[in-house]
């Protein structure tokens, strides 16, 4: 498995020299920063270590360049915190080390550069000053290594440090969506553009057909490299190479993400979960302008805060939004970070960062739908899916536009089960929520009652209905109505039926209601009865009157037994939101025999809802 390390830390701090004395290579390639002295950009290297492969981004120290900072810090494993042993912690130490923590780089450790420029004392009192300073942070336990870059020393125990840590991460999965955020373009002769960055999912093969997001730009992958050794496919975690043809070098920028074609939809409006720095001097108002850090690119939005403004250290939900001409490809569980425009005092201008909980998200209307959201975080993928779907309305999604937004696209078995529990109906290629379908289902039928006479064509019944409901709609939300017997389809013609009102009931019709009382949600099967010509006559009209319910062919209860069993179910789901197998046998007093079809009727009279082995009330 091969790691992305990077360093962190204050200008002139040593991290160029301490990644040359790890690697061998010098990450200032520029002229302006061999002449200056200082990093301005990003660089990289790379080394061996305990027979893994570990890719190195050197990152600018100055405040000026905190941009290419994140740019870099994004997509790490681990992080090399540099502190000169004779200054201490300064400005930009604490602001990259909030970066970090705010980007989710849970492993790192610490080398205490300079070493040669102070004595012992002086090295023990910088050490506990950062064992304090670095309380409540990632890094609080992490090891610190005393280490010159000048004359080698500490050099072996800082890679001793670093293959201990490196043990403990485990391996990026290579499912999902390929991202690859662009941290550099360039030229090289022979061979055409080249894009670079860290891979953050899925997986790249040589010739797979690619596209630049936001831009849609078409390319393919002519030749990929990691770690400059030409590689057939190159997977999340890796720092890879890839030759894109028929792009000019102007034509892409760092903050392009280079992904497969209709893996991703990229977004302007993401539901997040924020943290403000405690660095900060007083609240983040809402509906602050910010400039937003995702991946390597870096935009302007606006963030609106779900409660209010947001004291200093305090995590709240929220939503940015991206102007729509810069939409990000961004997923639920990546990482971000928000800088302002006016510097802290010894801070620099963070305001904090935090995780993206739902990309391609609708302007916020109320808090409550970012805690819905915010629900999600850490659920099951079923669970995900159906809320998206739902969220989709009547359009539905397809399993290609559900990939889309779950960065997935191995989610044939999790529809599947949805669709087999009922939560989820497949129309067409496009997937629809059981909620959306009764409400248009109702829509329909007070469409049919609105027409005096009780017909209309499909045409016009399908006018009536959302104009983004999919082609195959109106056939599922019919058959619907007419599996119910709320409504006859004949040819074109949609007719709703009403059950006939029994005003006088036969006496054998009398009889057989008082048995269906007595036998309550245990009654004998329609054969067991024995019944006659007469009384299976009988039968079918109090089943047309509604004083009996059919529950399933083979059993039938009294309408008064499955309304009192209805108002009971209500209020248990009133009072406790949820219903589990062993509270329904309970409430029904019924064996599994007549308790699983009684839960399904209930299912398919949309007063319940199938969520696992739970039920729980729709709407």
């Amino acid at each position: 498995m091969n790691l992305v390390l990077g360093t962190a830390g204050h200008i002139d701090h040593g991290k160029t020299a301490l990644v040359k004395a790890l690697t061998g290579i010098d990450t200032d390639r520029l002229p302006v920063e061999k002449k200056r002295g200082i990093t301005t950009e990003l660089g990289f290297a790379h080394f061996d270590l305990a027979g893994r492969r570990i890719a190195v981004v050197d990152v600018p120290g100055h405040e000026r360049f905190v941009k290419s900072m994140v740019a870099g810090a994004a997509g790490l494993d681990l992080v090399c915190l540099v502190i000169a042993a004779d200054e201490g912690i300064m400005p930009q130490t604490r602001e990259h080390l909030d970066i970090c923590q705010l980007l989710g780089v849970g492993a790192g450790l610490v080398a205490l550069t300079k070493r040669d420029l102070v004595d012992d004392e002086w090295l023990a009192m910088v050490d506990a000053e950062l064992r304090d300073q670095l309380a409540g942070t990632f890094l609080a336990a992490a090891p610190i290594v005393p280490v010159s870059a000048r004359t080698g020393a500490g050099l072996d125990e800082l890679r001793a440090a670093i293959t201990t840590i490196m043990s403990t991460i485990p391996p990026r999965p290579t499912t999902g969506a390929f991202r690859l955020p662009i941290d550099r373009v360039f030229t090289i002769k022979g061979f055409g553009t080249v894009v670079t960055g860290t891979i953050w999912g899925g997986t790249v093969a040589r010739d797979d057909e690619l596209v630049v997001l936001p831009r849609g730009l078409a390319t393919r992958a002519r030749g990929v490299e990691v770690h400059g050794a030409a590689a057939d496919r190159a997977s999340a975690g890796q720092r890879a190479a890839i030759n894109v043809p028929g792009l000019a070098v102007d034509e892409l920028a760092r903050g392009d993400v280079l992904s497969h074609p209709d893996a991703l939809e990229p977004s302007h409006i993401l539901d997040v979960r924020f943290t403000h720095v405690r660095a900060a001097r007083g609240p983040l108002p809402d509906r602050a302008r910010v400039l937003l850090h995702h991946g390597t690119a870096q935009v302007t939005a606006v963030l609106r805060l779900a409660d209010g403004p947001l004291a200093p250290g305090a995590t709240g939900l929220g939503q940015l939004r991206v102007d729509a001409s810069t939409p990000l490809a961004a997923l639920p569980g990546d990482r971000f970070i928000v800088r302002g425009f006016v510097p802290l005092a010894h801070h620099g201008t963070t305001l904090g960062g935090g995780e993206i909980l739902r990309a391609q998200a609708s302007k916020l209307r109320a808090p409550d739908q970012l805690r819905t959201v915010a629900a999600l975080d850490g659920a099951p993928l079923a669970n995900r899916l159906a809320f998206e779907v739902k969220a989709s309305a009547a359009a539905g999604l397809t399993a290609a536009g559900l990939g889309q937004r779950v960065g997935r696209h191995d989610l044939a078995a999790s529809l599947e089960a949805l669709v087999a529990h009922g939560e989820l109906v497949a129309v067409g290629d496009a997937f629809l929520h059981a909620e959306t379908i009764a409400a248009l289902e109702q829509r329909a039928l007070d469409a049919l009652d609105a027409s005096p006479t009780r017909v209309l064509g499909r045409e016009e019944l399908r006018s009536k209905l959302p104009t983004a409901l999919p082609t195959r709609g109106l056939d599922v939300i019919v058959d619907g109505l007419v599996r119910r017997g709320s409504a006859n389809a004949d040819g074109d013609a949609v007719r709703r039926e009403r059950r006939a009102a029994v005003v006088t009931l036969s006496p054998l019709e009398q009889t057989l209601v008082e048995k269906f009382r007595a036998w309550g949600v245990s009654p004998p099967s329609p054969k067991e009865l024995s019944v006659d010509a007469a009384a299976k006559q009988a039968l079918d009209r109090l089943l047309v009157g509604g004083q009996v319910v059919k529950i399933k062919p083979d059993l039938y209860v009294a309408a008064e037994v499955a309304a009192d069993l209805r108002a009971r179910l209500l209020a248990h789901l009133e009072a406790h939101g949820q219903i589990t197998p062993q509270e329904w046998k309970d409430l029904t007093g019924a064996t599994r025999k007549y308790s699983i079809p009684l839960a399904e009727y209930f299912d398919g009279e949309k007063v319940t809802l199938r969520v696992g082995d739970v039920r729980r009330r729709r709407g």
